[in-house]
């Protein structure tokens, strides 16, 4: 029931509902009852919040010392006894995998987030819960675990694909919380999390209430005889598992740029297209479907001028709901087809989409197809171009919609690096060979999906397009030589992946240091597990960043998954506020009081508050049900555009103080980012909602 297909990630081992021989080590309830830090915890949980005080926030590496000083072992590392009783069984595996599987459960219906699942099993090791965190935002998997098996957790034994976010770096402590309310004896841990100042915190904080945590990565070394391999062997595809569930979170940390995946259909010889641009179809429908797959698992779709002009694509996910990526044009002179112009295309347009062209073709001919990008009704579109490229057309774009973004020199690393400035953590680039090229050579790309389709076509006249361009190498001893390689048939088509090596990419990961005796062409290039290389440089490039710390007196934030999200209106803080605001920002007396998912949530609903229409009422209750913030803003948002009747009219005059009340609600029913926000005026800082495009709220609303 996962959305998207993981068959090549997620093989050969089928899930257990029952632990036969994990509960290794596990304390008795009498001596966990009686353990003084598990009652100090439990004495300031109860009180308030285990992260109480108010930290500066200008040196982040003094406040993980902080944090530190207050433990037996620093975060994320075992203690003697924990390492000396690790083992690792069958059903461990089983349980880590399905953490790793359920983690995916988002995928599609949601903007790309760190991906987490938990599977909680009771004292008897039998399953009583498994959750996903439903993006960015939504409830944290481990408190949805705890709540779903209540009392059955006493004792029991959480799995994790991936480390929760904890600390004051991002103003949370929900997913430690709940685990230690639901007195779990044990965590397993498949990778500690890679943004700065929350790796190991989360570790650190449990096995200070004296709840054992097991993370992979730390007994690797630890399996020296033969009679361990069995459990390095399983440890180890554990590790790669939950690595490949946030490849694109790695990527991000790693590299400062978005997880970029190159995709490409191609015929046996080498062409995407014939002669004359010509490109329906390469590949077959079962093929076109892992890419509208891959599509809605992807912030934004990337595409040059040249595709927009000869295919004329839609670039859309052919789903109905989910997740709506953005379609992203680079084009430096705006030499793209008119606002009003036919665009019959040569490929991928509306007549060809999915039958020959036929009558019907014929028939769309005569109504003159527009450009299916200039339609944002779907999707949004952003054309990305240098400055001062034909200003009228940009502003007729602007006017259906399309969002146009200039820059002083376009190419794909820019782009790239804006892209993570807007929040985006992975990039589906469908470009042909002439923007592939300069990417390449730009270090914008880390995975590569390359179909090939049993077919020739050869020429005509002149060559056919081949997937990538001009890169500058000329001998084939400098070729760039994919590793982690995979192969799928798809239909009568074969897929083939694999990762770019670490020295064609940016930040961290390209100071990799090359392979002993060889560079690339060591090792084996199908079973190695080339995500190693990515989490470790994500862990150089995150301790870098908290030595660097804030040093230019902004506290910034923006998505609620990375560094200070707590302060964003999407971070997973329930608040208390009334169910139609009234008008007053501190004083709801008389007022009819709900509980809401997030900030968000009662922001989008109050747009249609005190409307007097069935529709604004179903609105609100709509909004209020959403599984996350951002399903709440895309309802909210979705009604304001095509419905603006239903808008409160005073809107635009009171918003401002509803985000206020909201936030107030949250500060103060929540230490955690409460004391984020104090910590930054003992530090002296400018907090700065750090989003390059939010002309109301963020930095974008003055530049």
């Amino acid at each position: 029931g996962i959305p998207g297909d993981h068959s090549a990630v997620h093989r050969g081992r089928p899930t257990r509902d029952r632990e036969g021989g994990g509960r290794i080590g596990m304390q008795s309830l009498a001596s966990r009852a009686s353990d003084p830090a598990r009652a100090a915890y439990r004495a300031r949980t109860l009180r308030d919040s285990p992260m109480r005080a108010a930290v500066p926030r200008g040196k982040p590496a003094l406040r993980g010392r902080l944090v530190a000083a207050a433990l037996s072992d620093p975060p994320g590392a075992p203690s003697r006894s924990q390492s000396a009783r690790f083992t690792f069984t069958d059903d461990d595996l089983a349980h880590v995998l399905r953490a790793a599987e359920l983690s995916h459960g988002s995928d599609g219906l949601v903007q790309p987030h760190p991906r987490s699942g938990c599977v909680l099993l009771d004292s008897a090791g039998a399953v009583v819960a498994r959750t996903f965190q439903m993006g960015q935002g939504g409830v944290r998997s481990e408190v949805l675990a705890a709540r779903e098996a209540g009392a059955r957790a006493d004792g029991g034994v959480a799995y994790l694909n991936l480390e929760p976010a904890h600390g004051p770096a991002v103003g949370e402590d929900a997913a430690v919380d709940a685990l230690v309310r639901s007195r779990v004896s044990r965590v397993v841990v498949g990778i500690l999390h890679p943004v700065a100042g929350v790796r190991g915190r989360a570790v650190a904080a449990l096995r200070d209430t004296g709840v054992r945590v097991d993370v992979l990565g730390e007994f690797t070394s630890r399996f020296t005889s033969a009679a361990d391999e069995r459990a390095a062997s399983a440890v180890a595809e554990g590790i790669a598992r939950c690595r490949d569930a946030n490849r694109h979170l790695l990527h991000r940390v790693a590299t400062g740029r978005p997880f970029s995946v190159f995709k490409y259909a191609m015929t046996v010889d080498g062409k995407i297209a014939t002669t004359s641009g010509h490109s329906a179809w390469v590949t077959g429908p079962a093929a076109r479907q892992q890419v509208w797959a891959e599509r809605a698992r992807s912030d934004a779709v990337v595409v040059g001028g040249t595709t927009v002009r000869r295919d004329n694509p839609n670039l859309t996910t052919r789903r109905d709901g989910g997740h709506r990526p953005a379609r992203i044009v680079l084009s430096r002179t705006m030499d793209l087809p008119g606002t009003e112009d036919a665009n019959y295309g040569l490929g991928t347009g509306d007549f060809e989409e999915d039958a020959d062209a036929g009558a019907m073709g014929a028939e769309i001919r005569k109504r003159k197809p527009r450009t299916n990008l200039w339609n944002t009704d779907e999707a949004a579109t952003i054309v990305m171009t240098v400055a001062g490229s034909r200003p009228e057309f940009q502003a007729e774009l602007r006017a259906l919609g399309v969002e146009v973004v200039e820059f002083d020199e376009l190419t794909p690393g820019a782009v790239a690096d804006y892209c993570a400035k807007r929040g985006y953590l992975q990039l589906f680039w469908e470009c042909g060979g002439g923007l592939a090229g300069p990417a390449l050579t730009d270090g914008v790309f880390h995975h590569v999906m390359a179909f090939v389709a049993p077919k020739i076509v050869g020429s005509s006249g002149e060559p056919a397009p081949s997937p990538v361009g001009e890169t500058g190498l000329e001998r084939m001893t400098d070729a760039l030589n994919l590793r982690g390689l995979g192969i799928r048939k798809h239909g009568r088509d074969v897929l083939i992946t694999g990762y770019l090596p670490p020295k064609s990419s940016t930040g961290a990961l390209a100071e990799t240091e090359p392979r002993e005796g060889g560079g690339d062409a060591a090792g084996d290039a199908w079973t190695e597990d080339p995500l190693g290389i990515v989490e470790a440089a994500a862990e150089r490039a995150g301790e870098r960043r908290e030595r660097a710390g804030d040093d230019d007196g902004f506290l910034r934030f923006y998505k609620s998954w990375d560094v200070n999200g707590a302060l964003s209106n999407f971070s997973p803080h329930p608040i208390d506020a009334p169910s139609v605001w009234g008008g007053r920002e501190d004083d709801d007396e008389g007022e009819t009081t709900a509980e809401w998912p997030t900030v968000e949530h009662f922001y989008q609903a109050q747009k249609f508050s005190g409307v007097d229409d069935p529709a604004a009422t179903s609105a609100m209750e709509a909004i209020r049900a959403a599984s996350s913030p951002e399903e709440a803003a895309r309802i909210g948002r979705t009604l304001q555009r095509t419905n603006p009747s239903l808008i409160r009219p005073d809107w635009d005059e009171c918003k401002e103080r509803v985000m206020r009340a909201a936030l107030r609600a949250k500060l103060t029913r929540h230490a955690a980012p409460r004391n984020l926000l104090l910590g930054s005026r003992a530090a002296g800082q400018c907090v700065l909602e750090d989003s390059p495009t939010d002309a109301v709220w963020g930095l974008g609303r003055d530049g």
